[in-house]
């Protein structure tokens, strides 16, 4: 016959109780340390703007040997709104995702110097492939930030 825990001796009734709390008290603590632990996921919002602004800028930079300023004012300044869209995305997702934020820091660095030259200097003022060059170097940023991204897809693996 089964006792009821009041009909259990005192100092076994300390023995269980005591079990009890330590094993609530290591679950809450797995629980605690398991919250605690900051996991970024891919996100393919984040991959398509990558994948589109990466060809919007990289032809955009190319085109400044040729086109002066004035002709490429326009886009230029949507390019700008589109990147910092794009940023401010990301940096909404918070610390998790702060290695795809300083990416894009780097990303839109790049193409704002790359206008700054091109305001300031023209076309061909840096040589005659200068800005083709420079939109290499900007495609390879994003490549880095792409593939970055890419690797939290953990489905394709």
């Amino acid at each position: 016959m089964k006792k009821l825990l009041f009909e259990t001796p005192v100092s076994q009734r300390k023995g269980n109780l005591l079990n009890i709390f330590l094993t609530q008290f290591l679950i809450l603590i797995s629980l605690v340390a398991c919250s605690g632990i900051p996991i970024s996921y891919y996100d393919a919002t984040t991959y398509t703007q990558l994948t589109s602004l990466k060809a919007e800028t990289t032809t955009l930079v190319g085109s400044f040997d040729t086109k002066p300023f004035t002709e490429n004012r326009e886009r230029i300044e949507a390019t700008t709104l589109s990147l910092k869209k794009a940023y401010e995305y990301e940096k909404g997702k918070g610390n998790p995702n702060s290695d795809t934020e300083k990416q894009f820091t780097k990303v839109v660095g790049l193409f704002m110097d790359d206008v700054q030259y091109y305001k300031e200097d023209g076309p061909g003022a840096l040589g005659k492939k200068y800005f083709q060059e420079a939109s290499v170097v900007l495609g390879q940023a994003f490549d880095i930030a792409i593939s970055t991204e890419n690797l939290k897809n953990k489905d394709k693996k």
